[in-house]
């Protein structure tokens, strides 16, 4: 699997919602998964591309790129998350320029989930998704897909979709609680779900908020979180790669390190754009 498909599949797994919530109230925040829910606020953020572990025989020039992303709560109509990648690499087999894209809606209670994904290879179309999921609480969900016509892909009992999985990880960290083991649609792929194992490591110590960038956040709590991911298709011990990221409070992610094992990349946030909140 390329470079480019390993990261993207990360980005879509770990749903980079933003939950803003006022600096002066973050320590009365109600902290269940509904009042999370209902503090999710419509953003625009970006963060830049940058190697944290190379093997310099294969990557020798490095990488350039970024990720964009627009998230905006409609409240009772749910969340819709409009993301796009562009990442270029020189590895022993020449240049890639590979530039995707994601659309999607998610229902507020997680039990439907849109999707329309576009990933764009060197100027050729490698991948065009289009489809939705249900899932209901203790029951097995369902994929069925527009594009590829008529193909449908069955979810397990407990099924996650990306906001969702956001979520319940805040709601865990508010609890003091560090561990989240759930499967996790993302509708990044036809062929199958992931498997997520998430850590809420310690708490850290309250955000300064003495960049621009991060000003928003001062004052908040937050906390380290890695993630691992396992493929569906198979039985594994370890899994195929994780994501260590650190988690405010208010659910702005950032420090982001993506490791492949013989390699990591670090995805920086450079802006942050914190929209107005609607009354849920």
């Amino acid at each position: 699997m390329s470079i480019q498909r390993l990261f993207f599949l990360l980005v879509l797994l770990t749903g980079m919602s933003v939950v803003p919530i006022a600096a002066g109230n973050a320590g009365s925040a109600a902290s269940g998964p509904q009042a999370i829910g209902h503090n999710l606020a419509s953003h625009k953020a970006f963060y830049t591309l940058s190697f944290s572990r190379l093997d310099p025989r294969n990557y020798r020039n490095g990488i350039a790129g970024g990720l964009s992303l627009e998230f905006a709560n409609d409240c009772e109509a749910g969340y819709t998350l409009n993301q796009r990648f562009v990442i270029e690499t020189n590895t022993e087999d020449g240049p890639s320029l590979s530039d995707m894209t994601l659309n999607s809606w998610e229902a507020q209670d997680g039990a439907q989930f849109r999707f329309k994904l576009k990933d764009v290879l060197n100027g050729d179309v490698d991948q065009e998704l289009d489809g939705e999921a249900t899932a209901s609480e203790g029951d097995a969900g369902l994929v069925r897909f527009s594009l590829p016509e008529g193909v449908e892909l069955a979810l397990p009992p407990g099924i996650l979709f990306p906001t969702q999985h956001t979520i319940r990880l805040l709601a865990l960290a508010h609890e003091g609680k560090n561990w989240l083991q759930a499967p996790v649609y993302d509708g990044s792929s036809a062929d199958g779900y992931t498997d997520v194992g998430g850590f809420i490591g310690s708490e850290l110590p309250v955000e300064a908020g003495e960049t621009p960038v991060l000003a928003p956040l001062k004052g908040l709590r937050s906390w380290r979180v890695r993630l691992a991911y396992f493929t569906s298709d198979k039985a594994q011990d370890s899994p195929d790669y994780e994501i260590g990221y650190r988690l405010y409070d208010n659910g702005v992610v950032d420090d982001i390190v993506f490791d492949y094992g013989d390699y990591a990349i670090r995805a920086t946030l450079q802006k942050l754009e914190i929209k107005p909140k609607n009354a849920c």
